[in-house]
């Protein structure tokens, strides 16, 4: 919920301190019917700085495909089918000699091999280019290459080059053209390597070198060079990436030529991000996730399905503001699979029907929905409902732009729609007309503005302390090399304030930075430059900042190496008060539990002129304890003084809201002191005991949700479980060791990726164990309660239990192959 001016303001920020008039009233919807409270941040993501990297981004839909020799074995080799691996890797993960992988390329004939076919359907589908493997891992060339006879050209009787034809079709019908480019070559001496990880020796530089020339000056211009795997040094990748900006400058270069050289990020494999990526991306998609070469025994079914489920993919993907690369794989023969073909014409039919809903729509800062994603172009916002909402209403929050119209996108009909608040609500039928993914148009009065969801508002006196949840946290990705180095990073802090009045803020921020890293502090249009040993100890300011506004606070780094540069940034907290006072504030936890004592970090921060002093204390409800007071003196302008409260919370304290006051005695004639709330829980009775899920991968044990650390990047801080990739009605589960009368049960999701796996799930309790890994079987066992949760889950989910008493809880996907992850599972019980 957005912690907008109302009723809760006076729990969420209640602000004491020199005697002020109240303040003037700000207008909500609910006074003007229709209008926004404030006016919110333009709500459309813009495109990349860099006109050729903004020119990539435009393109925003591409054609993948994987197309070799792998092709002509389709999977299969000594008439059994290669089931370990991608089809497109057969020769490792079948053993296969170079000398039996030549016999294969001895009757390589792909005469069905038919560029206009491929480009016209490419058009079919939507797509603006088309990225063929040039080179996959097996070495072999599929251009005519000097560097070896190993390739199309020279080792096959089909003796073309049909990459040229296929660069030729492209322009001839208006498409941008790319390659990939595999930095593995098991051909010129690397190793079968599982992970494809293997390092570059100096012996095969020159090669790669002249193949990435000859791609680079043969085919025409070029849009996009995908490479691909191996552990490049940071030498190699400024070289290999270099030669491609020599000879095609306005050519697109992927993260994985590693060491952070790319001018984009692709993300894993049919990756939609969880969170909001800065910077320009790219998500490679397939049809079937077992392989992206042709493979003969693949089950291809379901084709509705199987559109749909693209067709969200690509949205979710075009919603966040990145490109979706989505690949087709060729028989050997060249021919086009017909399935895939029919995917594709399905996909075009739908955004054919939905002109301007996806392709020439912008991102927006809306994010990801319970019920589906959000995109705008112009004045016309598109609402895709990947999940009809049972209740027949679709809730929009924090839209700050007038509506004028509200109707399902190619149906005549008019919609109803209310304004509830700052959101916007629109009455659904009870069916949609589009069954792919239907999309509901709303045409709005001007630009697009939106009140983010941790926007907060600056009390009485124009303060306010930010935890780090009210941050918005700017992601990226970095790497140290290769694939298996690549980690989530923060790139930017934005928090979103408003005011009932004009005035001049300053900011005091609590946490650790890089001593000698440049920080770019900007509030609003007004940014300061400040070095990191100052950013964390001495306030920054005064800002301006307007009344009835959104105001962005956003730190970022001055001058980072790269675009995925950490900030190196923990940002704890964040005073927002006015510039000329003295304010006391504290950072208390989301939620204290019952019968334990937290520290809680307090505050005392001098924005004002001259040197400050006083008593600091804490104040809690009745019954609780926080320590004593403590004198401070001579604390001068711009800085902090802190102490540690204990906060104890008694046994038997009823749950729900409460708040801790912090007092200042002394300290001046203009002091303000502010109000946490809190939320009191009860103990979390699962941390530590023994857990248990239906299998383990990627070193994913049980444990971790067990832990009481809920930060949730897999790679950066093993923090996660994971089972089986498939799995079979994967589940989780904790032994309490004796029954609980259980209130809540709190399920986190990982940060890092694959947040949307953690979709339609239940949460069972019950007195006696689990006995089956059927979901049906568990969750209709007597004495069980079960609870069915279809959105995704946040961080966290709060599921209520009202008591029901039980020893073992499991969390299940309803999927009967999906894997389950999961960061923290946290029971509040007696």
């Amino acid at each position: 919920m957005r912690k907008m001016i109302g009723i809760m303001l006076a729990l969420l920020l209640a602000v004491g301190a020199v005697a002020t008039s109240p303040p003037a009233a700000v207008a909500t919807s609910a006074d003007r019917p229709g209008a926004p409270s404030v006016r919110g941040i333009p709500g459309a993501i813009d495109l990349s700085a860099d006109e050729d990297l903004a020119a990539w981004q435009r393109l925003q839909f591409g054609m993948f495909i994987h197309w070799g020799l792998f092709s002509e074995l389709g999977g299969v080799w000594q008439g059994k089918p290669v089931t370990s691996g991608y089809s497109e890797q057969i020769q490792m993960w079948a053993g296969i000699s170079e000398e039996e992988y030549l016999d294969v390329a001895a009757r390589f004939r792909p005469d069905r091999f038919d560029p206009a076919e491929i480009c016209s359907l490419a058009k079919r589908a939507g797509m603006r280019y088309v990225v063929i493997t040039s080179k996959h891992h097996d070495g072999f060339s599929m251009f005519d290459t000097a560097t070896t006879d190993y390739d199309v050209t020279d080792a096959t009787p089909y003796g073309k080059d049909p990459l040229k034809a296929l660069a030729d079709e492209c322009r001839s019908q208006g498409l941008k053209f790319g390659f990939y480019f595999s930095l593995v070559d098991w051909h010129q001496g690397h190793a079968f390597d599982g992970n494809n990880n293997n390092p570059i020796p100096a012996s095969m530089e020159p090669v790669i070198k002249a193949q990435i020339r000859e791609l680079m000056t043969n085919y025409g211009d070029i849009a996009e060079v995908w490479f691909d795997m191996s552990s490049p040094t940071d030498a190699q990748s400024e070289e290999f990436a270099g030669i491609v900006r020599e000879l095609q400058p306005h050519a697109a270069v992927n993260s994985r030529v590693w060491n952070n050289k790319g001018d984009f990020r692709t993300l894993g494999d049919n990756e939609i991000p969880s969170v909001a990526l800065d910077g320009a991306w790219q998500t490679p998609a397939s049809i079937y996730h077992d392989t992206w070469g042709y493979r003969s025994w693949q089950v291809r079914d379901d084709l509705p399905g199987k559109i749909r489920d693209l067709v969200a993919g690509f949205t979710g993907v075009r919603a966040r503001g990145g490109n979706y690369l989505l690949n087709i794989g060729p028989r050997g023969d060249g021919s086009v699979v017909e399935f895939e073909a029919d995917v594709l014409r399905g996909m075009g039919d739908w955004l054919a029907r939905h002109p301007g809903a996806v392709l020439d729509a912008s991102a927006t800062r809306f994010g990801g929905q319970p019920w589906g994603e959000v995109t705008v172009n112009g004045r016309d916002l598109f609402l895709h409902v990947t999940d009809w909402p049972e209740s027949g209403e679709l809730r929009l929050p924090g839209l700050a732009t007038s509506v004028r119209d509200v109707a399902e996108d190619g149906a005549a009909e008019r919609l109803d729609w209310r304004r509830d608040g700052d959101d916007l609500v629109v009455t659904l039928p009870p069916t949609p007309s589009d069954q792919v993914l239907p999309v509901i148009k709303v045409e709005l009065g001007g630009e697009l503005r939106v009140i983010p969801e941790q926007t907060v508002a600056l009390g009485r006196g124009g303060a306010a302390a930010l935890g780090a949840a009210d941050f918005e946290h700017g992601s990226s990705y970095a790497d140290d090399g290769n694939y298996s180095s690549t980690r989530r990073t923060t790139v930017r802090h934005t928090a979103y304030v408003t005011a009932d009045r004009a005035g001049q803020v300053s900011l005091a921020i609590r946490g650790e930075a890089r001593p000698d890293a440049l920080y770019r502090l900007q509030v609003g249009s007004r940014a300061r430059l400040v070095k990191g040993e100052d950013l964390t100890r001495e306030a920054v300011g005064p800002f301006s900042v307007r009344p009835g506004q959104v105001t962005p606070v956003t730190v970022t780094l001055e001058q980072p190496d790269h675009a995925g540069e950490d900030l190196g940034l923990r940002l704890d907290a964040m005073l927002v008060a006015p510039t000329g006072s003295v304010v006391s504030w504290a950072q208390a936890p989301r939620q204290l539990t019952t019968g334990t004592v937290t520290d809680v970090p307090v505050h005392v921060t001098n924005l004002g002129h001259s040197a400050a002093q006083g008593t600091l204390a804490l104040r809690a409800p009745e019954g609780w304890t926080t320590g004593g007071g403590e004198k401070f003196s001579g604390l001068g302008a711009g800085r902090t003084h802190s102490l540690t409260a204990p906060v104890s919370v008694p046994a038997g304290t009823a749950t729900g809201p409460a708040a801790l006051e912090t007092a200042v005695t002394g300290g001046g004639r203009r002091v303000l002191e502010l109000t946490s709330p809190v939320e009191v829980v009860l103990p979390n009775v699962a941390r530590g005991k023994a857990a248990t899920q239906s299998s383990t991968a990627w070193d994913g044990v049980a444990g971790r949700a067990v832990d009481g650390n809920t930060a949730g990047d897999y790679l950066r801080d093993n923090t996660t479980t994971h089972t089986a990739e498939p799995s079979r009605e994967a589940w989780w589960q904790v032994d309490l060791e004796r029954s609980h009368s259980i209130d809540t049960v709190e399920i986190w999701n990982r940060t890092d990726c694959c947040a949307e796996r953690l979709t339609d799930y239940w949460a069972l309790v019950s007195d006696t164990p689990f006995t089956s890994d059927s979901l049906e079987e568990a969750r209709t066992a007597p004495g069980v309660t079960a609870i069915h949760r279809e959105d995704q889950a946040q961080r966290p989910t709060i599921v209520e239990l009202a008591g029901a008493k039980g020893r073992y809880v499991r969390v299940q996907l309803a999927s009967p192959t999906n894997p389950l992850s999961l960061t923290e599972v946290a029971v509040r019980g007696e």
